[in-house]
């Protein structure tokens, strides 16, 4: 009886719990939440003061700094996308006839 009782613990320990589960899609929709909200702010900043800014005038400086900003958010969406599409973890199960 007690080694029914370790054998169900060891399998019990090597898959994940519903805890740890949701603990991963937590992490995982705040990275990707912190990389849409962010990366967009430090990308037009960063492209107008050290790259815009010596090339162009203020206001297509200013415009070509949030174009850089779109292109960094629609990649940060796309790999959410990306991601979000081809999980692997609890793929519905179909129906077979």
């Amino acid at each position: 009886m007690g080694k029914r009782n370790k054998t169900s613990l060891e399998s019990q320990n090597s898959t994940p719990s519903a805890a740890d589960k949701q603990r991963d899609i937590f992490f995982s929709i705040l990275f990707y939440c912190l990389l849409i909200i962010i990366s967009p702010i430090v990308t037009f900043f960063a492209s107008k003061h050290f790259i815009f800014d010596s090339i162009f005038e203020p206001v297509p400086s200013n415009i070509w700094a949030a174009v850089s900003a779109v292109v960094t958010l629609h990649v940060a969406l796309g790999l959410f996308l990306y991601r979000a599409y081809f999980s692997e973890e609890d793929k519905p199960v179909r129906k077979q006839d």
